[in-house]
């Protein structure tokens, strides 16, 4: 008997003495260099400042704690940010670099195009890679996510699949009119808002395109008027959505149908008169000011509003939160690794349960995030109803679960 405790004893030294070896042959970095590349020039350099910000503040925050825990010890952040210039030729230098200099993880992108993109160069490097924004549609079809790319924010199809929702069964709306890019961003939203109609009985009844930096909607606007549908829906983002929507006021659209920027921030409420922004509704990521809407997702949000504000002097917005969740879980994720290995790290990523602002939430199959809180609807507020400048938006409804993705048979699974 005393033998046979021996031998397992030895067995299990030897187990343990190769375990520790095997750790000991992965990177061990004393730093964790977390690359982040955006559109810090450019028509959305707005928004891509926002994100920015906010991810220095999320390494900040871990830092502050020491950095990840993991299973050599403390290890703090080394942030690096580069512009991409919203061009994709630039963005995949930009990444390449990032890569060469020793980038354990990948985020940013503000311009959807550039997320897929980015996410064939992981599947060359291996290197975790999470977008900051709503990304392209065909990077989750099935054999198209490299293994290691995932994503917080869900397609531009859901975006226009909510608003149907939202728009024809929550509100009675029935006839829509489109003004949206030419690009992925507005040519999928579109297919997810007409397979909304479909199935709830509303009608695109005008569809106009124009590009990102637009300097006139002034013909569109016309037509819309001419169209005199339940909605008007335009797809910019931005500052290009601000552009839109107080041109749109201005010409009295709002008279005729019900104003909806199809994904919005709070910069497109602050940049629009206070009369429009009041008729303006619209679906976005998240809304700093969840006390009256969740007192749970006020509660979950209070140190990322309240170390923003005190570092800033200004709440998070959308895009602010989006990138901000999308390097936290991707952090996360590297902690329950307990490795900087992409290949590790992306199967935490397939499998977990990750704790965020907008509530627990885990990957589907095609990696994209599920959750109860996925996109909220909100409405402008009248001019004597807000508490600052930054207050501009009320939280009416929010949306999530399965029915906020498309279903999976269609992207092949």
């Amino acid at each position: 008997m005393k033998r046979i405790i021996t031998i397992f004893a030895i067995f299990a030294l030897i187990f343990a003495f190769g375990a520790n070896m095997a750790l000991s042959a992965e990177k061990q970095p004393k730093e964790y260099n977390l690359a982040f590349i955006t559109g810090l020039s450019g028509a959305l350099a707005q928004a891509a400042e926002t994100q920015k910000k906010a991810i220095e503040l999320l390494v900040e925050q871990y830092n502050a704690k020491g950095g990840l825990n993991m299973p050599w010890g403390k290890v703090p952040i080394k942030l690096s940010v580069a512009d991409d210039e919203m061009k994709l030729d630039v963005g995949v230098r930009r990444f390449r670099e990032a890569v060469e200099a020793g980038a354990h993880g990948v985020s940013g992108s503000i311009y959807n195009p550039m997320s897929a993109a980015l996410n064939e160069e992981t599947k060359i490097t291996g290197t975790p890679y999470m977008p900051a924004c709503v990304p392209a549609l065909d990077a989750f079809k099935k054999g198209n996510p490299a293994p290691a790319t995932y994503s917080v924010a869900f397609t531009p199809w859901s975006i226009g699949y909510l608003l149907a929702d939202a728009l024809a069964k929550g509100m009675g709306k029935k006839t829509m009119f489109w003004q949206g890019r030419p690009d992925s961003w507005g040519t999928v939203m579109l297919e997810g808002l007409k397979d909304g109609c479909k199935e709830l009985g509303c009608e695109v009844v005008g569809v106009e395109e124009l590009p990102r930096g637009a300097p006139d909607y002034s013909a569109v606007i016309n037509k819309a008027l001419a169209a005199k549908a339940d909605v008007f829906i335009t797809n910019m983002f931005g500052g290009d959505a601000t552009a839109c929507i107080k041109q749109a006021y201005d010409m009295g659209l709002h008279k005729v149908s019900m104003l909806v920027n199809a994904w919005t921030t709070y910069d497109v409420g602050m940049g629009i008169p206070e009369e429009a922004a009041a008729e303006m509704y619209a679906l976005t990521y998240y809304y700093y000011d969840m006390d009256k809407f969740s007192p749970d997702l006020a509660a979950r949000g209070k140190a990322l509003r309240d170390d923003h504000m005190k570092k800033y002097g200004f709440p998070p917005d959308a895009y602010a939160v989006l990138a901000y969740t999308a390097v936290d879980i991707m952090l996360q994720a590297t902690e329950k690794a307990g490795s900087i290995d992409g290949k590790k790290v992306g199967e935490v990523l397939k499998t977990a349960t990750f704790n965020t602002v907008k509530g627990d939430a885990g990957f589907r199959e095609d990696h994209q995030l599920q959750g109860k809180y996925l996109a909220f609807l909100v409405k402008g507020k009248a001019a004597g109803d807000r508490t600052n400048k930054y207050d501009v938006f009320e939280v009416l409804g929010a949306y999530g679960g399965e029915k906020a993705l498309p279903p999976l048979k269609n992207l092949g699974y």
